[in-house]
Parts: structure tokens; C-alpha cells; sequence
């Protein structure tokens, strides 16, 4: 049971200051106030205390509150307030306005008194006319609370109500909830909520009763997304007050996805936009000469595309579209400014838009290899110099030139610039990783020297860390992050900044890796950034396929798919989302994507493989290949491929890509020497997700003395949900654990004929007639059949039916 007034105190966190100024106002200076604030931002828990507080200081409180449903009845709000209602069999003498008036002189003018007026903004016109005579007349400071400004108040003085910091909405969520949240989890909320207080407390409690916040090892965790149909009452509360042009407004805005004013040009009338950022549902937020577009709380953006039932293709095909447009645009303007003035940062401005996170737009080759040879000889700033010529290696690199001799040559070209020169170093890395292949370079060269220009020093940690997740070192990796934050005027590059999320993945914080991972794509798709949003997807869609959540994944990696090609090709960014399409395939059991996917990943193959380390594109192909084996019912010949690519990548370095690939292949073709081979493996790295996987690979094999309950929270806590769900499983019995190994979609003659009859359009009551079953048969078959599919809905079920045909 919560103590009403440890609810109340709690809910007033933040709020401290600004209760104080609201009393002092009132109590000593007789003032006037309107307190402005969004829905659920806390305005009524203001107004409680200020009411106890008045009581204490034995002042007569009148409190009246505006009701939507009221505002077109005149006095409605007094008389619900119980002023101006004449008792039964008493004769009326006066007007029901006068008779108001006069029952509240007599309340306020007995001595000190206070008028709070909450929802001001929905008090009926004669409500208002007579609080404002009896105010004026009896000289009342008066407290109001409002959703929006109001040009007419006469409030002397205005307070807005700014969202709660993030340590400050923990707060009232952990008070409310009665234990600790996972840093991961509150997260979530804040990310959703804002700092709008009222929500983040709906949501959580409503995540608890669903079961989407879960009590564990003391403290309230994620276990699915917390956004909810269920606070569709909450956020329509939200957009009450809104126009209808307005309200229209709004919807185009999120389910197009705009993220600038600029992108809604011919969607929004200017003056509806305006509306929305006076009704706080909205920020326009100035960024490098752009207007960004905000929801206000961004929780929004979900409910109204929901409402709106939107296919994801028709959103992603607008974001797209605003992506190009953006480029297309960035493209001219730095075309112009490298025309009009021709020096190193106007090259480099349009070299970088040239080489777009969408892929060279048509005749746009010629044009980068021209500015990049014009721009070869200008004099200019350092970093500008050097910073273009790392860009003339990354073009040799995509025209297929090896990352070595492209290195090679870039430091041929920055001799002479002094500690200018050192970007040739994480040049060397960034290079590397980019296709996939080995850095040429020694870590040592990669330490941080505080004496280095801030520029170069940020590339040479984001190289660091580069080669420390490609050994495995995730805890260093997640130390280098804070170690760039602190270098003067560094920012982390859009794949550095996902690299975030491989890093806490990798370390055993999955919650805090979604979490990280949701919020870059969010950010990313608001400044529309195809490269972030890639980036950043294709970390959640690895989170969600390691948790056994296809269906999640397939959603995270279907706009980044839609975004088109690096500027490299083979870029290993690329091959991953290709390969996480291919393996999400599988388990849907559309083996003919998989393959298309295989072909198309093979074409880009080099006609001889060299010496050197695998490519990302070979090391894609050869995953597709085992995944699709396992597809078709040939785990061994899947383990072998996995097992063979283990050793390849393990070789050349790539360690925590080896470590998954012998890990998944031993969950299904477990011997002594690869558990050795693992545990020599994992020595190497600083990977709880691993060190759990192989944990549970052991455990699987010789179950006897292990804590099993122990080793599936440790498991569920990497993420690892299907291995924990393993667990409990007698033993012998066949499990799909999740995420890159898949086994056939195994189902029953029985499931087979109602998934036909479901794709022919059959309700279950149809299909139950038709078979001679009960409905809750037939019912507790599809529900079997989509779980075994991964089907999100019955839509997708009937969309797979096809597929899983005989």
C-alpha cells in the first residue's frame, strides 16, 4: 500500500523550487500566478501542497477545477465546486451568476484567502467571469495551472513547469515502485517520457501489471518493449486541447517521421506548427542551421502512428525520401560553397557529401575524384588537409585498392604536417574495420597523448577502441568511451557511437545495449542521418536476435535496409545487416531470401582470396551458408561451417565473431576438444555474453553440480533468453535456443492444415467447424504455430504460410 503522502512528496521531486516560489508569491506578495505545464507534468500535485500549505498558514482555500466536458455549460465548474447552487425548496432570488458571486465573496472575503484554479484553461466563460469579479473585488492572489501560455492572463507572474531530469523522474519511479530500476529500463522510460512525470509514472505502472517490468534480484527490469496501447487514454489526454488542423498537423509529422521543418514543407500549414510548439506537444530545436522537430513526450510519436495502423514500409518510404532530399540538398549547398570558394574545408564539406551514407548518387563518382584531385595541392588548414586526404584513401579502398596500400599512400601525403600525420594511424584502423579486414598497425600507436591536437587525439581513441572490440575487450572499450568524452570538443563519430552498444552487448549489459542502441536510432532518424540510423539499427537488430526476438529485429533492420549501400562496397556494416536479414529469414523459414541474399553477397566477392585476413563479404557468406544448412535440417553440416569459420577468424584476429560462431556451433555438436578450443578462446577477450554462452554450452553437456536457476538469470541477463529458456528443458529435449543458429520450422501435420486453412481467410469458429474441433483447439494451434514462427500477428502468419507449405 503507498503512503498518500510519500506518493505526494515523491511526485514533487524537481519541484522544490519552484512550490517555494509559487508560495511565496502567493502567501507573501498577494500575487497572481499561472503555472504552466503539459499533461501529467505535476501541475495538480502543485497545487495540493500549495493548498496544504495554505490551510497550515490559516488561509481559507477555494479550489475549483476546469473540466473539458463542462466548459460549454455555463457555471458549471462553481456549481461542481458547490458554489451558486440553490438548495431544494429554497426560492431563487437572483440571477444563478449573482448567486455565484455572492457565494464566493462570502468564502473569500471572511479574512486571508487563496483562489487555486486548476486546468484554468477549461473553466466555462461565466465560471471565469465571476471568479475574476469576486477576485478583483475581494483583491484574492489567485494560483493558476494551464496547459498552454495565455497572452490574456493577468497573472503578474508565469512559471513554466520544464521536464524532470533524468535523476530526478529515477526518483519518483523508484519511490512509486518501492525498489530500484535498471539503469537500462529507466532509461527506456526516460527516452519515451521526457521528463513528463505523470507519464513515465503511468507507463511504469502499467509495464508492471503487463509484465513488462519484471522484479528481479531486487530491482524492476525491462522483459519486452514498455511502450503500451494501454496509455492511449493517458497520451490522448495529452492532445485534448489541440485544433483540429493542429492535431492533423501533428500525425503527418509522426508518421512521416520528419525530423526537420524543412521536411514538412507541404505537409504542415507553418501556422499549425506554431499551434503545436505553443501547446507544448512540440520543440523546434535549432541544430547547424537546421530546425529540428521534436515530439514532446516522444512516447507520442508511437501512439499516433498506432492509431494511425501505418505499415512500417509506408513510414520508411517517407523517412527515405527525406533522407535523399536531405542529401540532395547537402549536396548543392556544398557543391556552391566549393565553387565559390575552392580550398580544403569547402572540398572536404562536399567530398563528404558526395561520399553519403545512402551510396554514390548517380554521376557522382566523377565528381568526388574530381575534387579530390583539384583539392590535392590547395593550401589550408591541417586538419582540413589531412582530413581530405583520408578520404582520398577511403575512395582508393572503395575502388578496390587494398586498406595497406591505401594507408601506404596517405602517409606519403601527410608527411610534413606534423602531429597531423598520426591520423594515418587510426586511418590505418578505421580503414580496416570498414571492409572487414585486419588493421595494419600496432596499439601503440593508437595510445592517447594529451600533448596531440583534440581532433586527432579523438581519432585515435575511436581507432582503440575499434581494435578492442575486435578483440574481444569490451570493458575497455566501454572505458575508452568515457575517455573520448572527456577530450575538449570531441564528439563520437555515428559507427563509434554504435560501437557503444557492440561494447555493452559484448560486457553482459544487453538492457543498457538496447537501450543505447534505441535511443542513437531515434536520435538519428531525427536528424535524419542514414549512417546512424544503420549504424545503430543493426546493433538493435544483433540485441533483439541474441535475445530470440525476430520479430523485434526484423523491425529494427527494415529502414536501414531501406537506405541503400555504403559508399564502400563490402562495407562490413552492410554485410552484417545483410546476414542478420538472412538469418531472420531462416527461422521464418524463407530460405529464398536467405539464398538471394547468399547470391548477392557472393557477387561482391574478390576473385582470389589472398593471404590475408577473410573479408566482411566472405565471412557474410559462409554465416548464410550455415545458417541456411541448419534451415534445412543439417545442423552438423551448419556446426562444421561455423566450426571452420571460428578458426579462420580466431586467426586473423576478429575474436569475438569467432567466440559466437564455435559457441553456436557447439550447441549442437558439442565435443571436448572445442570446449577446450572456446575456454583458450574467451581467455583472451573480456566478454560476460560469451563466457555465459560458454557456461551454458557446459552445462548442456555435463548438467550435474551447476546451479541451473544461477546460470539462466546470468543468462537472461546477457540477453541470451532462448538459452535461459533452454534450461529449464528436460534434458534430451530439442530446443531452438535463439539467435544465429536456426533450426527447421518444425510443425505438426496437424498445425499445417490449420496454417493453410488460416491463409485461406478461416476464422478459428470456420476453421473449427471444418476440422469438427473446438474453437479453443483450434485457437491454442495457431497460437502454438505463431510462436513457433516467430509470427508477430495473424497477418504474418498467413503472409509465412506459403513458405511453410509441404
Amino acid at each position: 500500500m503507498i503512503d498518500p503522502r510519500a506518493a505526494a512528496s515523491a511526485l514533487l521531486a524537481g519541484r522544490e523550487r519552484i512550490l517555494a516560489l509559487v508560495r511565496e508569491l502567493l502567501f507573501s506578495s498577494d500575487a497572481d500566478v499561472d503555472l504552466v505545464g503539459p499533461r501529467h507534468s505535476g501541475r495538480s500535485t502543485v497545487v495540493d501542497a500549495v493548498a496544504s500549505s495554505a490551510v497550515d498558514a490559516r488561509r481559507t482555500v477555494l479550489r475549483v477545477n476546469g473540466v473539458r466536458s463542462l466548459r460549454e455549460s455555463p457555471l458549471a465548474a462553481l456549481h461542481a465546486a458547490g458554489f451558486g447552487v440553490v438548495p431544494s425548496g429554497e426560492r431563487r432570488t437572483a440571477s444563478p451568476l449573482q448567486q455565484a458571486i455572492d457565494a464566493l465573496t462570502a468564502v473569500l472575503g471572511s479574512g486571508p484567502a487563496a483562489l487555486l484554479l486548476d486546468d484554468a484553461d477549461l473553466l466555462d466563460d461565466a465560471s471565469t467571469g465571476a471568479i475574476d469579479a469576486v477576485r478583483r473585488a475581494t483583491r484574492t492572489p489567485v494560483l493558476r495551472t494551464r496547459a498552454r501560455m495565455d497572452d490574456g492572463s493577468s497573472a503578474a507572474y508565469v512559471i513554466e513547469l520544464e521536464p524532470l531530469e533524468y535523476g530526478e523522474l529515477r526518483s519518483v519511479v523508484v519511490e512509486r515502485l518501492g525498489a530500484p530500476v535498471d539503469p537500462g529500463a529507466m532509461s527506456r522510460v526516460y527516452s519515451l517520457c521526457g521528463g513528463n512525470v505523470g507519464l513515465a509514472l503511468a507507463l511504469t505502472e502499467l509495464a508492471v501489471l503487463e509484465g513488462r517490468l519484471a522484479l528481479r534480484s531486487g530491482a524492476w527490469c525491462a522483459t519486452g518493449e514498455l511502450w503500451s496501447r494501454s496509455l492511449r487514454g493517458a497520451l490522448e489526454g495529452q492532445l485534448s486541447g489541440l485544433a483540429a488542423a493542429e492535431r492533423a498537423a501533428l500525425e503527418r509529422i509522426a508518421v512521416t517521421g520528419a525530423g526537420d521543418v524543412a521536411s514538412t514543407r507541404g505537409l504542415v500549414d507553418p501556422v499549425a506548427l506554431d499551434g503545436l510548439a505553443a501547446a507544448g506537444v512540440l520543440r523546434i530545436v535549432p541544430h547547424r542551421g537546421r530546425r529540428l522537430i521534436a515530439l514532446d513526450p516522444p512516447v507520442l510519436g508511437a501512439h499516433l502512428r498506432d492509431r494511425a495502423q501505418v505499415d512500417a514500409p509506408r513510414t520508411d518510404a517517407a523517412f527515405v525520401q527525406f533522407v535523399h532530399a536531405a542529401a540532395d540538398s547537402l549536396r548543392e549547398e556544398s557543391a556552391a560553397a566549393w565553387r565559390e570558394r575552392p580550398e580544403p574545408a569547402t572540398a572536404l564539406g562536399l567530398a563528404r557529401a558526395l561520399m553519403a551514407d545512402t551510396g554514390l548518387a548517380p554521376g557522382c563518382g566523377a565528381e568526388l575524384d574530381a575534387v579530390l584531385t583539384a583539392s590535392a595541392e590547395l593550401p589550408g588548414d591541417p586538419l582540413d588537409v589531412a582530413e581530405l586526404a583520408v578520404l582520398r584513401a577511403r575512395r582508393s579502398v572503395a575502388l578496390g585498392a587494398a586498406p595497406g596500400a591505401a594507408v601506404d599512400a596517405l602517409r606519403a601525403e601527410i608527411a610534413g604536417l606534423g602531429p597531423f600525420e598520426r591520423l594515418a594511424d587510426a586511418a590505418a584502423v578505421m580503414l580496416a574495420v570498414e571492409i572487414g579486414a585486419e588493421p595494419a598497425v600496432q596499439e601503440e600507436r593508437l595510445r592517447d597523448d594529451p600533448d596531440l591536437p583534440p581532433p586527432v587525439r579523438s581519432r585515435l581513441i575511436e581507432a582503440a577502441r575499434a581494435v578492442a572490440l575486435r578483440r574481444g575487450r569490451f570493458e575497455d572499450a566501454v572505458r575508452l568511451l568515457d575517455t573520448l568524452a572527456a577530450v575538449p570538443g570531441a564528439s563520437a563519430s555515428s559507427r563509434e557511437a554504435a560501437a557503444h552498444a557492440y561494447a555493452l552487448l559484448g560486457a553482459g549489459r544487453h538492457a543498457d545495449a538496447v537501450a543505447w542502441a534505441e535511443r542513437g536510432a531515434a536520435a538519428a532518424r531525427e536528424r535524419l542521418d542514414a549512417g546512424a540510423v544503420r549504424e545503430h539499427s543493426v546493433a538493435l537488430g544483433l540485441c533483439h536476435l541474441l535475445a530470440d526476438r525476430p520479430t523485434d529485429a526484423a523491425g529494427a533492420l527494415t529502414t536501414a535496409s531501406a537506405l541503400g549501400t555504403p559508399a564502400v562496397p563490402g562495407a562490413a556494416i552492410q554485410v552484417a545487416l545483410n546476414v542478420l536479414t538472412a538469418v531472420i529469414a531462416v527461422r521464418r523459414g524463407d530460405t529464398s531470401l536467405a539464398e538471394r541474399i547468399r547470391d548477392e553477397l557472393a557477387a561482391g566477392l574478390p576473385a582470389s582470396s589472398g593471404e590475408g585476413a577473410p573479408s566482411a563479404v566472405r565471412v557474410g557468406v559462409q554465416w548464410v551458408e550455415a545458417q541456411l544448412a541448419a534451415g534445412r535440417g543439417r545442423p552438423d553440416e551448419a556446426a562444421e561451417l561455423l566450426r571452420e569459420l571460428s578458426s579462420t577468424l580466431s586467426l586473423h584476429g576478429e575474436l569475438p565473431t569467432a567466440a559466437l560462431a564455435l559457441l553456436t556451433s557447439l550447441e549442437h555438436a558439442i565435443d571436448d576438444a572445442g570446449l577446450e578450443e572456446a575456454r583458450a578462446l574467451l581467455e583472451r577477450q573480456q566478454s560476460e555474453l560469451h563466457d555465459a554462452h560458454l557456461a551454458f554450452v557446459r552445462a548442456r553437456a555435463e548438467p550435474g553440480g551447476v546451479d541451473l536457476p544461477a546460470l539462466a538469470e546470468r543468462l537472461a541477463s546477457t540477453g541470451r533468453a532462448g538459452p535461459a529458456a533452454a534450461l529449464q528443458c528436460p534434458t534430451g529435449e530439442a530446443t531452438d535456443s535463439g539467435g544465429f543458429f536456426s533450426t527447421p520450422i518444425a510443425l505438426t501435420d496437424r498445425e499445417r492444415e490449420i496454417t493453410r486453412l488460416v491463409a485461406a481467410g478461416l476464422s478459428n469458429p470456420e476453421i473449427a467447424s471444418r476440422l469438427v474441433l473446438s474453437v479453443r483447439t483450434v485457437e491454442s494451434h495457431v497460437s502454438r504455430v505463431m510462436r513457433k514462427t516467430s509470427a508477430a500477428n495473424r497477418g504474418e502468419l498467413v503472409a509465412l504460410a506459403v513458405r511453410l507449405a509441404p
